[in-house]
């Protein structure tokens, strides 16, 4: 993952695109490690980060906290909330991630 390029479009669906595609400050494949980390919370909780929020709000908040989440539930364990936001690489050595997953 060295050595990417970064890209300065603007796609996605608001509740997952990470503030640097927000921003337009150029991004990689950590934007889209960002939207994994939205995937596993939706998983937990049955909703998006920031689905009390309309979209547009929602995307305000990401751009301006530059990816400041709101806390996450009670019911994450320790180790699901250490899963959030690393690179990818971090997190296919994270213990989140069963050790027989390639």
């Amino acid at each position: 993952m060295a050595g990417e390029g970064l890209l300065s479009s603007v796609h996605g669906t608001p509740y997952w695109m990470a503030p640097e595609i927000i921003n337009e400050t150029g991004y990689g494949r950590k934007s889209d490690i960002w939207s994994v980390g939205c995937t596993v919370f939706e998983m937990a909780t049955g909703k998006p980060p920031l689905a009390h929020m309309d979209k547009m709000a929602a995307l305000f908040y990401i751009g301006a906290q530059r990816g400041l989440m709101p806390s996450l539930p009670d019911s994450f364990s320790e180790n699901a909330k250490d899963f959030l936001r690393p690179s990818a690489d971090q997190l296919l050595k994270h213990s989140f991630i069963p050790t027989n997953v390639t």
